[in-house]
């Protein structure tokens, strides 16, 4: 079970920052530093390669290219948190699966 949910837990961290509902943090970055991703966490390269689409004024082709591939990473982002979702279901107990789904986790 305890690889299970590190496994749901990274993939959670890796879409959404690993931050706890609630909004949590440190509060010490400056605003800007989460523009385009909610401020959570570390940039995927997709993302990064967006926001320099962006921030450089590409042209309209390069924008939807981008745009494409940063969906596409987002859905696949969220396809593995949702089978490691699952995973995770299949080993807790009614009152585990309660409480991780309380927590966020589920």
């Amino acid at each position: 079970m305890d690889a299970r949910f590190a496994s749901m837990s990274g993939m959670g961290r890796g879409m959404f920052g690993g931050r706890n509902r609630g909004g949590g943090g440190d509060n010490t970055q400056p605003s800007d530093q989460g523009r385009g991703r909610g401020g959570f966490g570390t940039p995927s390269a997709e993302s990064e390669a967006l926001r320099k689409a962006i921030d450089s004024k590409a042209s309209n082709s390069e924008l939807k290219a981008a745009v494409a591939k940063y969906v596409e990473a987002r859905k696949t982002k969220q396809a593995e948190l949702e089978k490691a979702q699952a995973d995770l279901r299949k080993v807790l107990s009614v009152r585990q699966e309660a409480i991780a789904t309380e927590a966020g986790l589920l």
